[in-house]
């Protein structure tokens, strides 16, 4: 397989790894802390999608509106009734929020492993492959990787030439200033968690055009976020995006050149170099905090 191949199939995949990423780092970036359910989002959303299209017999793109309306409202729920609790506590929030959302996950997995059950799935749709400048797209992985590169262009337009976006940003920034200005902070965590959660219900959707997943891959999918946020800087939307690419096409040629044994440890491989001897961007992104 040609040099070319990989990257042009690294690159979509790292599109689709963007919307994954970045729906995190929305959350860390207004709020300050990671969600470790995003995995259990992103896998119940995808595993409900295949429910909705194997058993109701319609194209999974008609769910597209529900998963996201739903997520969206869960969002909100989850953060409304147990994170927003947690505001004002000082250095204690951070760390009582990853416990929840930790729990959170834990719950989340058993519910889908007793509604959708153990067994890794996926859809057949898109399955047709184009040959574009001796390039071969396989369907699925160039829809999923432009779409998702193309929601996480939208959210990068609406927070940055927005009003509502800008009102988001500010309280990220800093909530004394925010507050000062008339913003209202707990809305704007609000409206962070639940757009997150939201678009971690589109990612899932993607996802499972793509590859095979089950309720046990939850953890997963949060490791893989959390990697691309370590190595782009938690909060830096645009680090995130060419941390996604990269990643892409490194479990490509990884996956290639070595074998997908390879591929799917790379993740993992690459968080514990980046937290042992990388950590620049995380304590730069902290700093600006």
């Amino acid at each position: 397989m040609p040099a070319l191949q990989l990257v042009a199939n690294g690159i979509l995949l790292g599109g689709m790894y963007i919307l994954i990423a970045q729906s995190l780092n929305l959350i860390f970036g207004v709020m300050g802390i990671v969600n470790f359910a995003h995995g259990a989002f992103i896998a119940m959303s995808g595993l409900f999608t295949y429910w909705f299209a194997t058993h109701l017999h319609l194209n999974p793109l008609i769910a597209v509106p529900l998963v996201f309306a739903a997520m969206t409202a869960f969002g909100a729920a989850v953060q409304r009734l147990l994170l927003e609790r947690l505001s004002g506590i000082g250095r204690r929030h951070e760390l009582l929020s990853l416990i929840i959302t930790f729990g959170l996950s834990y719950i989340l997995i058993e519910i889908a492993l007793q509604v959708f059950g153990t067994d890794y799935v996926s859809l057949p749709d898109l399955q047709q492959t184009w040959v574009i400048g001796g390039v071969t797209f396989n369907a699925a992985l160039m829809v999923s990787g432009l779409v998702g590169a193309a929601i996480s262009g939208l959210l990068h337009a609406w927070l940055n030439w927005t009003g509502a976006g800008k009102a988001l940003l500010a309280a990220a920034q800093s909530e004394t200033g925010a507050v000062s200005c008339g913003i209202d902070v707990g809305r704007m965590r609000m409206a962070a968690f639940a757009i997150a959660s939201g678009l971690a219900g589109l990612a899932g959707m993607l996802i499972i055009l793509v590859m095979p997943i089950a309720a046990q891959s939850a953890g997963d999918l949060t490791i893989l976020a959390f990697v691309m946020i370590a190595l782009g800087g938690l909060g830096n939307y645009k680090g995130v995006a060419v941390a996604a690419l990269l990643l892409g096409v490194a479990q490509s040629i990884a996956g290639y050149y070595v074998g997908g044994d390879v591929e799917t440890v790379l993740p993992y491989v690459l968080l514990i170099v980046v937290m042992a001897f990388g950590p620049r961007s995380l304590r730069v992104a902290q700093a600006r905090r």
